[in-house]
């Protein structure tokens, strides 16, 4: 899991330091403040997208838009959050720790896709998926 945290840290702007959402030793990836271009539905706390809990259970927590999520779920690779069951955090996402190196590609993936959550970069997806929700 330390080889999967500094693939992480090798992504641009990615940082990490101890989440106040998640145990100590877990590690949280955020962005550097003038990356953090995303909605506040791409952060966990501050500018944190996603933390990483250590082996044995390895699942990381990630914010993602609705589409992704959807998809993540419907082709088995994580659960919402409990905490987004509950209605209060929808965008935040367990996925399961991978197995093998294959799965750690995917795994790797998704926490890409948050990643360019977090920047902003998904925001013409993010807007489509507002619009389709209608005027509040």
């Amino acid at each position: 899991m330390n080889e999967f945290v500094a693939r992480c840290l090798d992504i641009p702007c990615v940082r990490s330091k101890q989440s106040r959402m998640a145990s100590p030793v877990c590690h949280a990836l955020y962005l550097a403040d003038a990356c953090a271009l995303g909605p506040p539905e791409a952060f966990i706390d501050g500018h944190e997208f996603c933390h990483i809990h250590p082996l044995p259970e390895g699942s990381i927590h990630l914010t993602l838009p609705k589409f992704l999520r959807t998809e993540v779920v419907r082709l088995g690779w994580g659960e919402p959050h409990p905490v987004a069951l509950s209605g209060i955090f929808t965008s935040l996402l367990t996925v399961y720790a991978p197995r093998d190196a294959q799965e750690i590609e995917t795994v790797f993936g998704l926490v890409l896709q948050s990643c360019e959550f977090a920047h902003g970069r998904l925001r013409d997806f993010y807007a489509f998926e507002q619009s389709l929700r209608g005027p509040r």
